[in-house]
């Protein structure tokens, strides 16, 4: 079991992009959860390894991909945003190996986390181990229309995208 990241790869452009492609198709399924998934992980996600406000973690066994992650590090916010690992690879401390490197990029074995409800259960392991507590619960529409989504080790401060731009402008006429 090895764990890349990919800004480690940023010097060898066809690794980097062998695996940051390999990255997204193994978890083009979160589509279904996520549906802008797609232009989140091209246009927010991986920028983020190329500025130095996240990083993209991939775990390999045998060459082939087993889990990613992708996460957050701002001054703000220390999140989990992408955590998966691949179907034939779970029960195989894959999530665990992840964790830990996770937990040491990020500075905190509590990061923000948010899980959709019908994959909580997945999670229970993993929530137990490290002693994550459940901090909000958003509306069914917040990343999707059918699932809740559940916010572990903080909160998400902005419920609806729409209240953002009422805020912003609200901000901006007070000024």
């Amino acid at each position: 079991m090895k764990i890349y990241t990919l800004s480690s790869l940023i010097g060898n452009h066809q690794l980097f992009c062998k695996f940051a492609q390999d990255a997204y198709s193994v978890t083009d399924c979160l589509c279904q959860d996520y549906p802008k998934y797609f232009e989140w992980y091209w246009s927010k996600d991986l920028p983020r390894v190329f500025n130095g406000t996240g990083e993209i973690v991939v775990c390999t066994i045998d060459d082939n991909i087993a889990g990613i992650a992708s996460l957050k590090k701002i001054n703000t916010e220390k999140k989990i945003c992408t955590f998966f690992v691949v179907k034939e690879y779970r029960g195989q401390h894959v999530a665990t190996k992840m964790l830990e490197y996770i937990f040491e990029y990020l500075g905190t074995s509590k990061p923000l986390i948010v899980i959709t409800d019908y994959k909580v259960l997945s999670f229970v392991p993993i929530i137990k181990k490290y002693n994550w507590k459940q901090e909000q619960v958003l509306e069914k529409g917040y990343y999707n229309k059918t699932s809740r989504e559940i916010v572990f080790n903080g909160k998400i401060l902005w419920l609806k995208k729409f209240n953002r731009v009422i805020l912003y402008w609200t901000f901006l006429v007070l000024i």
